[in-house]
């Protein structure tokens, strides 16, 4: 599944499932809001609260089992024996008891993140695309990032955060409830009125939600840059942001024939599907070559320059950077070189 159709599944599923649960328990705070706050003022807040972390366990008990199900995730194969290595070390350098169980999604974008209900029941997945792309020094240094998450329990701690502007929004309508009732105000408007600042006060909690996960990403890559070398998260993090170097010559004719034809149902095929994709391997393979013959198509290191350039001056991006999880990738290359100058420790102290 391409990644914007991932995004999409994802985010309409979120959307579909918490979303519904999220409207339909507001709707029952502001109906039962008035009588809980008559009987006792700790009482409301102690409903809202059980309201609030009811629908985060929820979040995070499901996520694994959503992320599995629209990801094309299967356990590392063992011809990926030497990421296992890696992981063995990193895992020892992050001074964890248990070893994330490691996957790898058969996708062509370079991607990796890390999952699951704490540092100890922790999952790591790698896309092909991102084994593809970097060399091995690299993709240790990202796998080491995703290893920050689970040293830094960053599932657990985001999940907790996220409650937050669920409880605000759940807040809010209650006080618009009793303020409504009190003024013999309960009409549809106000009702709407009210629905609308308690997902505008939801809104602005969201950002600050989303200023905390930016701010773990700076950590885990300096987790990274501690137990590998900051250059190769450097250099990851352009590869991965800016897209260079494309992907090129043997490796890519090796993923191209597992990506391409990975089967979900082998016993279905056909003798003519099969025929088909033999066909279109060879088609790919001579592709591949004649795109080694052509050389490099751009400028790898004005492109990156002219990326990086993008982000520092526009307004357009600073905007985009407040609104996201991750923080730019010149303000994580800026962090990566600070850090290397100044960090003189052990993994374990990051």
């Amino acid at each position: 599944m391409v990644l914007g159709k991932l995004r999409l599944a994802m985010f309409a599923t979120f959307v579909l499932l918490f979303g519904t649960v999220l409207a339909l328990t507001g709707i029952v705070v502001w109906l039962v809001a008035p009588g809980l706050y008559g009987a006792s003022a700790f009482l409301l807040l102690a409903v809202l609260l059980g309201f609030a972390v009811g629908i985060t366990l929820l979040q995070y008990l499901l996520a694994p089992y959503i992320i599995r199900t629209f990801t094309n995730m299967k356990p590392l194969p063992n011809e990926y024996g030497w990421i296992n290595e890696m992981a063995n070390d990193l895992v020892k350098k992050a001074g964890l008891k248990k070893s994330p169980k490691l996957y790898i999604v058969h996708d062509g974008t370079p991607n990796a993140f890390a999952f699951g209900y704490g540092k100890n029941h922790a999952h790591i997945a790698l896309h092909t695309g991102l084994i593809e792309m970097l060399n091995k020094d690299e993709i240790k240094s990202v796998l080491a990032h995703e290893m920050g998450h689970v040293k830094h329990n960053d599932m657990v701690l985001i999940t907790i955060a996220s409650m937050v502007p669920v409880f605000v929004y759940y807040l809010i309508i209650a006080i618009g409830s009793i303020a409504a009732r009190s003024k013999d105000e309960d009409s549809g408007i106000s009702v709407i009125f009210i629905f609308i600042g308690a997902y505008i006060a939801q809104f602005f909690t969201y950002l600050i939600v989303l200023y905390l996960s930016r701010t773990r990403e700076y950590y885990a890559d300096a987790f990274s840059a501690a137990a590998t070398k900051p250059k190769d998260m450097r250099t990851a993090l352009a590869k991965i942001a800016y897209g260079f170097p494309a992907i090129s010559g043997k490796s890519a004719k090796k993923y191209e024939k597992a990506r391409s034809f990975y089967i979900a149902d082998p016993i279905a095929l056909t003798d003519e599907r099969e025929k088909r994709e033999q066909e279109l391997s060879k088609d790919l393979e001579k592709s591949i070559r004649k795109r080694e013959k052509e050389g490099s198509h751009i400028d790898s290191e004005k492109e990156v320059s002219d990326a990086m350039k993008w982000e520092r001056e526009r307004a357009a991006a600073k905007l985009l950077n407040v609104f996201s999880t991750h923080p730019l990738t010149y303000k994580r290359i800026d962090a990566l070189y600070e850090f290397e100058k100044g960090f003189r420790g052990k993994p374990r102290d990051v």
